[in-house]
Order: C-alpha cells, then structure tokens, then sequence
C-alpha cells in the first residue's frame, strides 16, 4: 500500500528547549529569511547548527537519534548537549497540517526518543517509549497499554520504527486486523472491530489505500482526519443494514470515538514511518556553511573526485569549479559579475589548480591568495546560491519536481568583509528568495549574523518592497530569560523597513 504524498508541506516553526544555554526558544517562524542575532553565548548558534547537527546523522548508523559529532558540528555527547541541570532535549517541528515533538532522555550511556507527540487536525496522539518498548500510547487522551508493538532503533533516520502484528501488507486482512483491535477490547468492542475492518474493506474495494494513510500534500487536503470528515467517510463507506446504527452516530459520540481512536492505533506505525521519511527528507536538504572557512592557497593539487555539492568549510570548492562544464562556467561567471562586479578563472597545469579572480572594470587578474581574505570567505556562499539558482531554473524549464525544501544555513557571511560587499551579498539572498517564490519553490535561508549591514539592507528592501516584510523573521537570542520564559524574542519589519520590537542600542559598542 502506497503511504501518500507528502512533497509540498512546508515546516512553519521550530521550537528547542534544554539545548546548551536554551532552556526554551518559544517557536521560532521558518520564513524565507531567517536572521538570528544576540550576543556571544546567547544560544544562536547551538540553534543554527541544530539543523546540520539532525542531517549528519541521516544514512549514517548510529546508536541514538542525533549523531552529537561529526565534521560539520560538534556537540560532543548528549551530556554535553543538554541544558545543564536538565535531563531532557525537547524538540518540535510544525509543518502545515501537523505538529511533532520529540523528548531525548539518556539513559546508561544511551540516548533515545521516550515521547513522541503528533498533533494532527483534531487527533492527537502520544506515545511514550522506555528503551525498546512502548509504555502507552494516547490517543486523544484514551490510554493504550500492554501493546504487543515492538520498538526498533531506526538507524540512519530520527524517530524510531513500530512493528505490531499489523503491517502495511496486511492492514486489509481481517482476521488479524480483528484478532489486533479486540485486544484493547471495550464495551462493544467486537463490533467496533468489526466497523473497522468494514471500513477498511470499503477503502480497499474503492482503491482508496492511498487515501488511508495520512495525506498532508495539499493544504486543502489537512483536514481530512478531523473526526467529522472520518465520520462521513464511515458514513459513506457502511451500507449494510446490520452497521446502520453507524448512520446515527455524532462526532462526539462515545462508539464514534473508540472506532476513531482505534483505527487510529491501527495505523499509527504507518503514520510515523511517514512522518520520518518527511522530517529526513527536510534535513537532508539542508546545505551548511560554517563561519571558518578555507583560506585561499595559491594552486590546489587536483584530485579525481566527483564532485555535487559544497562542504560546510568550502574546502572542495577549487576542485568543484575546475570540474564545472565551460558552459556553467560562462553562467557562474556571468551570475557572478552581474550581482558583484567581479568574477573567476581557473588555470590547469601540472597536476594543479590556480584560481584567479578578475575585476570587471579593469578586467585585471589576480590570483585569489592575493585578493584578500574576505573574498575566499564568501566564495562558498556565492557558489551555493548560484547552485541553487541554476537548479530551481533548470527545474522550471524541464518541468521537474523540487525537493521537499531548500535550506541554506549560514553562520556569520559577514566575515572579512566590507560593508559594500556585504550589501551586495543581501541583495543576492533577497534574489534567491524572490525566484524561489515565483516557482513555488520552498527556499529557507537561516543566517546568524552580527552586521547592521545585512539587516539595514533588508529593511531598505523592504521599503522599496523587494522583499515582503511577511518574508523575514528576526530573532533575538538572549541567555537570560524575557518576560514570557523564553531565550528569544521576535522583532519584525513594518512595511517601511524598521525594525519593530527592537531593543534600543543593540549594535552600540556600550
């Protein structure tokens, strides 16, 4: 049985609590911008590199949820991760049709999910986990116990797998589908198995399997699963004169209830390996770079590596511009003088690299060791977004589909460099957001920074109405609590580009 599509859900928020400093982020808007600010150990880059931290640990086996360290950041074990004098991570994800929170606990040296929470329409559940079993599972506040539902570790994603005596072959097999309900017997509770497996049976001859399992693609589609819109399907799909009490039924009838409530637990497995094949697809678009980054030498040794994306330093990115087809290399170097003024050119000879860069007014070459540090600090970013630019062209003209999301989480672009250029560099972030929109494209830039540059020029954008003010988010990351028990505190642009909820003197020296 197909589980749906889920492609075009959009995650609107994340919320952190006991990570480092961060006792509680509140939920913070994932908006096409995204700008972090506070001062230094204010907790706005344990909030940044979370989203690198959750990819590193995708198709790698590991013993817990998180991988804590790798190359890309390092949060060393979860004892060192977690908030101190707490004993539990909290994270949460909403997307457009549901909510998902996690609770880390760690337990003999191990970390592991212990709660899973999913909040969906007007369904709820909780399941809630110790070591390799489930304790209980709420649904909509009715208690299941002693489930014969196993837990596995799922090593290469983030939540953990179920497997009960129910699996997506076999969900339409009646007799163990009744034989797995009765089990949680109630009163009445064989004919509520046996609505349910009627109602299964209809979807089945209907060849609505696709539609059993939750389907979050279209914002039209998200309330499915309220309890009425299951209740008109029971209604729909029941027409035998021995099941027409099921024409009587209410939403808040107590038979309609334990059905919903059990049809739920039914697929619930089902539900949250969808729900982990779309959190993993989310982090594994994520692109990272890192605030150091590769310093210019003056050749690279050339290794025969293929080459498809930028590591987080921008270590490989010699490498990757020489292997560029001379057709992209026109385009970058077009793109590049059309947004900066200058571009590259790449020399090979001997085994080695030369990369120079050429000013496009005098049209002088000089080699990238000698043009100063700030323009090796923000080759990464400039290549990246002209990755980006180029694939969400090419896509439109081929008609192909998009990954769930673009993600570029960025720390500190401003490095070395002048405020010219780092205006310029927020005007290609605003063009990258722009295209994006009008090709329906979910594109996130997640920057941590300390210029008043960068934020200026949003804000004058905004007010020659480049950019919606709907499209930023400013947060304002502090290690002391504000008034609600929160680390951070939202500001936004009016549509005249000022900042609003904006401490006064935030970028003064004293």
């Amino acid at each position: 049985m197909s589980l749906g599509n889920l492609h075009r859900t959009i995650m609107d928020s994340i919320r952190v609590k006991n990570l480092h400093c961060l006792a509680d982020t509140g939920e913070i808007p994932l908006k096409p911008i995204n700008i972090l600010v506070g001062a230094n150990s204010s907790g706005k880059s344990s909030f940044l590199r979370l989203f690198p931290l959750l990819k590193q640990g995708l198709n790698t086996n590991k013993k817990g949820p998180i991988l804590w360290l790798s190359e890309d950041v390092d949060f060393g074990d979860f004892k060192t991760a977690v908030k101190k004098g707490e004993k539990n991570i909290e994270l949460q994800f909403a997307f457009t049709s549901y909510t998902l929170t996690l609770n880390i606990i760690e337990e003999k040296d191990t970390d592991y999910i212990n709660r899973i929470n999913v909040i969906f329409c007007d369904q709820k559940i909780q399941i809630d986990i110790n070591g390799s079993q489930i304790e209980k599972i709420l649904i909509n506040d009715e208690t299941f116990t002693n489930l014969s539902i196993d837990v596995l570790d799922n090593k290469t994603r983030i939540l953990p797998d179920f497997y009960s005596i129910i699996e997506k072959s076999n969900i339409f097999n009646t007799s163990e589908t009744k034989e797995f309900l009765l089990s949680y017997d109630v009163e009445g509770g064989s004919r509520i198995a046996e609505n349910i497996n009627n109602i299964l049976i209809s979807y089945k001859k209907e060849g609505w399997e696709d539609n059993l399992i939750l389907d979050f693609s279209k914002e039209k589609g998200k309330d499915k699963y309220t309890l009425s819109s299951l209740l008109k399907i029971l209604k729909k799909s029941i027409q035998s004169p021995e099941h027409s009490s099921i024409n009587s039924w209410k939403k808040d009838d107590k038979e309609f209830i334990e059905f919903n409530n059990r049809l739920i637990l039914l697929i619930f497995p089902l539900i949250i390996r969808e729900l982990n094949s779309k959190l993993s697809g989310y982090f594994r678009s994520i692109n990272y770079i890192g605030p150091v980054r590769a310093t210019a030498e003056r050749y690279y040794r050339r290794q025969n590596l293929s080459l498809d994306f930028i590591d987080s330093r921008g270590i490989n990115l010699p490498m990757f511009i020489n292997d560029l087809a001379e057709r992209d290399k026109k385009d970058l170097n077009s793109w590049m003088s059309e947004n900066f003024g200058f571009h590259l050119v790449t020399d090979y000879s001997g085994g080695h690299i030369t990369i120079f860069l050429v000013n496009g007014m005098n049209k002088e070459k000089i080699n990238l060791a000698d043009s100063g540090f700030g323009f090796s600090q923000i080759m990464p970013i400039i290549i990246i977004l002209w990755i980006t630019s180029k694939q969400m062209l090419r896509r439109k003209k081929f008609m192909l589909t998009h990954p769930d999301a673009y993600y570029y989480v960025i720390e500190q672009p401003e490095l070395h460099l002048h405020p010219a250029l780092q205006a310029k560099l927020t005007d290609v972030f605003i063009s990258a957001i722009k295209l994006a929109k009008d090709n329906e494209i979910d594109l996130k830039l997640i920057i941590e920074t300390h210029s008043e540059t960068i934020i200026n020029r949003i804000g004058r954008r905004i007010s020659e109405m480049q950019i919606n003010k709907e499209d930023v988010t400013v947060a304002l990351f502090d290690n002391k609590l504000n008034k609600e028990g929160k680390n951070v505190t939202l500001s936004h642009f009016n549509e005249e580009g000022f900042l609003e909820n904006w401490p006064i003197g935030f970028f003064d020296a004293d």
